[in-house]
């Protein structure tokens, strides 16, 4: 067996022209290298691999991949393997797989697989699986199925049951996301910039209420107070944020978004309660103690 270590896409290509069967990737992290054909392709460390054709991929460590077509991977460690077409994936240890279209999982270890379309997955010890779609999903008796859609196929597994939560009832999705409920109001956060401004401008100075001027009381991202369960996923809605801000919401006025299971609503009016860290610790000063 012929075997080539390769670092940049020019050499990988070189062995893929050259007939080597089996390629080492050890390319330097950020670089995405692509692989197609039947060459067999190790990557280790923190690799990008895109592979295609009828390729298979041996990833070890942080890798990404991203496999199509008849692609087989195999995934170890901390590997993320992003799958569509008819790839065929086996991820052991802590591997993450996002599959989709018509591929096939076997997870093992504490892998976690997300799966769309009419994925098929097995998965056993400690694995996690999330199906949605038509996905169809045979598990080991300690595996946790989270099931998103009523025409996924489940069999066996610890089933978790998504489908059929109403998460447009502000109540349940309070409970669903860990929110804390007291006296009909919800606590939520912002996450805004060093002026105590959001992205879009609006002012949120601690122990006031602010509110909405141009409410619009449905579920579509818009026209409303925008706030999370926690900080850090109100982060994710605005990269340039600095600080967070813990609110307080009445439950009658809070809005679920962008369906379910997303982490964020809206509200016409809200009151700053006080400025917290990414870990919802108060940051206390005598102005930002705030009476609920």
């Amino acid at each position: 067996m012929t075997i080539r270590t390769v670092t940049t896409q020019t050499e990988l290509d070189q062995a893929i022209a050259d007939g080597v069967t089996d390629i080492v990737i050890r390319s330097e992290p950020g670089v995405w290298l692509e692989a197609s054909g039947s060459a067999t392709v190790s990557a280790s460390d923190s690799a990008t691999v895109s592979a295609s054709g009828s390729a298979t991929v041996r990833a070890f460590g942080s890798v990404t991949v991203y496999a199509s077509d008849s692609v087989t991977v195999y995934a170890f460690g901390s590997v993320t393997v992003y799958a569509s077409g008819s790839v065929t994936v086996r991820a052991f240890g802590s591997v993450t797989v996002y599959a989709s279209d018509s591929a096939t999982v076997s997870a093992s270890g504490s892998a976690t697989v997300r799966a769309f379309g009419s994925v098929t997955v097995y998965a056993s010890d400690s694995a996690t699986v999330y199906a949605f779609g038509s996905a169809t999903v045979s598990a080991g008796t300690h595996v946790a199925v989270h099931l998103h859609s009523g025409h996924a196929t489940i069999d066996g597994g610890v089933l978790i049951d998504h489908a059929t939560i109403d998460l447009t009832d502000a109540a349940v999705w309070c409970a669903y996301h860990g929110v804390a409920v007291s006296d009909g109001h919800a606590t939520l956060y912002k996450a805004v910039r060093d002026d105590l401004r959001s992205a879009h401008g609006t002012a949120y100075p601690v122990g006031e209420t602010v509110a909405c001027d141009d409410w619009a009381d449905d579920g579509e991202c818009g026209h409303g107070l925008h706030l999370s369960p926690h900080p850090s996923l109100a982060r994710d809605y605005d990269a340039e944020a600095t600080r967070y801000l813990e609110c307080s919401v009445s439950i009658t006025d809070l809005r679920p978004l962008n369906g379910p299971g997303a982490a964020k609503c809206k509200t016409p009016r809200l009151v700053v309660m006080r400025e917290v860290d990414e870990w919802c610790r108060r940051i206390t000063t005598a102005a930002q103690e705030v009476a609920r």
